[in-house]
């Protein structure tokens, strides 16, 4: 089916397609939307309903057959995301994260098997957050080739200010509208929109945004920064724009204030505005960040090197913080534990760092520190799990982190 849909919307990239409806509540199109929404697992909405109460109390066949004939008699109603706030890696602030019930996520991911291969083929090659083969590393590869071949070094590094929170409804409609026809699938998407949020036992009404946590709201951002891609490529700027959701920077040789100005402008035409204190422009030799990676120009050290300058990369401050914290607390005060215990619990968190870092060939001794801290962490375990008066370097060798199976940074 997606096939068939992308393959239509590439014929014509102005068609509006009808019929989509019909096509929710197809028992081969619920199962799937209900086996990716269950990979996902999350936790449970305002009706504090678990995927595991769905397969062990009601069964998933029922469920999923109640569902489809909710649609079908158009009874389904959307219900309201439960709000939590959660920390930001590396920050004081929190962010604030919608949950929708489990029903609305079924319904939202059958929605998004439809939508996305509509929508995929206006998207631009600038936009690599939350689309299918495209990465957090296919950004940075892309920032990395514009610093180093096309010599662009003034960046600006942006930041929309309350992005998911800011979204109209009214225009985002518009967007979806110009290739959705399907009065239907128009007005469930409107009703995802204008839910409402469960704040602390408070129902708020939402007159814009889209919940940051919704199974489709990625795909609705993504539609609605299109519009910014759009308008940055047809201005003629000679520069570089990449986004990967609602982060973005704009590459450029020189005027990084004018390209800002006219930045600013563009998002302003979508009801958006830049962060006024995140976004800055800076020189690609002074560095900067993005998606945790830290991103720097340098002089190559060989002097028969073909080019004077390289990018260089390795993980930023807030990152190795980041993943330090974590460390940190899955070793707790878990002193009942055995250190073999510890470890199974350690290396996901090791392991899924490591491979996001090492992916993009970064600069190694920033990576290979990390490793004496873990075994730092070992060593402050067991000597207050033992109260080792000798500190506990005894216990810790290379042979031993070998024996327990660590994972290693780098």
């Amino acid at each position: 089916m997606q096939g068939k849909l992308s393959r239509a919307a590439k014929q014509s990239l102005d068609r509006r397609f009808g019929a989509l409806y019909d096509k929710l509540y197809r028992e081969d199109v619920l199962w799937t939307a209900w086996k990716r929404v269950r990979v996902n697992r999350g936790a449970p909405g305002v009706d504090k309903q678990t995927i595991e109460h769905i397969e062990e109390v009601i069964g998933v066949e029922a469920f999923l057959a109640d569902l489809g004939e909710e649609l079908r008699g158009k009874t389904y109603r959307p219900q309201s995301v439960r709000r939590c706030w959660i920390d930001k890696p590396g920050k004081a602030e929190k962010r604030p994260l919608g949950i929708p019930v489990v029903k609305d996520r079924v319904v939202q991911m059958a929605a998004k098997l439809m939508l996305e291969p509509i929508f995929e083929t206006n998207f631009l090659d600038c936009s690599c957050g939350f689309r299918p083969g495209r990465s957090a590393h296919m950004a940075i590869k892309k920032i990395r080739s514009a610093i180093t071949f096309g010599r662009k070094t003034v960046v600006i590094d942006a930041d929309i200010k309350g992005y998911f929170d800011a979204i109209r409804h009214d225009i985002l409609m518009r967007l979806v509208q110009k290739r959705v026809s399907d009065p239907r699938m128009l007005k469930l998407i409107r009703g995802w929109l204008t839910a409402g949020v469960m704040d602390e036992g408070q129902h708020v009404r939402s007159s814009a945004g889209t919940p940051q946590g919704g199974v489709i709201s990625p795909l609705l951002a993504n539609l609605y920064l299109h519009c910014f891609d759009v308008m940055f490529v047809e201005s003629g700027i000679p520069g570089t724009l990449v986004r990967y959701a609602d982060d973005f920077v704009i590459l450029v040789h020189l005027d990084g204030e004018k390209v800002l100005a006219k930045a600013r402008g563009m998002l302003g035409r979508l009801g958006l505005e830049l962060h006024p204190e995140k976004t800055r422009i800076v020189s690609a030799d002074d560095g900067f960040d993005f998606l945790g990676i830290h991103l720097r120009r340098t002089p190559t050290k060989s002097p028969k090197a073909r080019m004077k300058y390289v990018t260089r990369l390795w993980p930023s401050d807030r990152s190795l913080r980041a993943v330090r914290e974590k460390i940190k607390q899955t070793f707790g005060r878990r002193y009942g534990s055995s250190l073999e215990e510890i470890v199974g619990k350690l290396n996901p968190v090791i392991r899924g760092w490591n491979n996001y870092h090492t992916a993009i060939r970064p600069v190694r001794e920033r990576l290979l520190k990390l490793n004496y801290y873990v075994s730092e962490r070992i060593r402050i375990f067991l000597k207050r799990k033992y109260s080792d008066e000798t500190r506990g370097y005894r216990r810790v060798h290379g042979e031993m982190i070998t024996r327990l199976g660590v994972c290693q940074f780098g």
